[in-house]
């Protein structure tokens, strides 16, 4: 009998997990062998449990998860991680397919339907909600995509570093940062850095 393939659960509400996990163990495929409800779990847990799958909530307390899936691939490089998330927004799955995940899954898809998802996505194939294409059709909100440059501007500005500092680690000059922040808060609609920053963390881009 093929060994059932291991997830990790990563999903700060607990009702949400029982659901999932119920799910997922209930087939034969698949079962759950970690369950994390903060970011700062993740890394331990993938150590101990060398999952095949890591099943995603984006939302969750701690860092911002998707900057953390590169480290996680390149530590298990068989690993499948796959979002399971509410958000939908364009920005963001664009950032999450930048971030390399292999399956981008919503909460409001029929929870039937996981476990094929995921053997689909063990097949080598990158799946979808089918919910999504409604976003992908839409004009992306107000231009709200960052490109790596800026994401290191924004990334940057949240830790609290000061203009010349940014151009300094990422060799721009200080005029030159203060243009790109100038024109990341046109395009976000934000009058000072402290809005700029918050819009930015709730499209995930930092």
């Amino acid at each position: 009998m093929t060994p059932k393939k291991k997830v990790l659960l990563v999903e700060d509400h607990a009702v949400t997990r029982v659901g999932v996990k119920h799910v997922v163990n209930a087939s034969n495929d698949f079962e759950v062998v970690g369950e994390a409800e903060h970011s700062s779990q993740i890394t331990g847990l993938l150590q101990e449990t060398k999952p095949d799958f890591v099943l995603l909530d984006l939302r969750i307390p701690g860092e911002n998860v998707l900057n953390m899936v590169k480290d996680w691939k390149k530590d298990l490089p068989q690993l499948k991680v796959v979002t399971l998330t509410m958000l939908d927004e364009q920005p963001i799955v664009h950032s999450a397919i930048e971030a390399g995940v292999d399956g981008y899954l919503l909460k409001s898809d029929d929870l039937s339907s996981l476990t094929k998802n995921l053997n689909e996505i063990a097949a080598g194939k990158t799946v979808y909600s089918k919910n999504l294409k409604l976003s992908f059709n839409r004009k992306p909100q107000d231009g709200k995509v960052a490109n790596k440059k800026e994401k290191q501007i924004l990334t940057l500005l949240g830790q609290g570093k000061t203009y010349q500092e940014i151009g300094t680690e990422i060799g721009l000059s200080k005029r030159t940062v203060e243009y790109h922040v100038g024109r990341l808060k046109d395009r976000f609609n934000a009058k000072t850095v402290a809005e700029l920053i918050g819009r930015a963390k709730e499209q995930m881009l930092i």
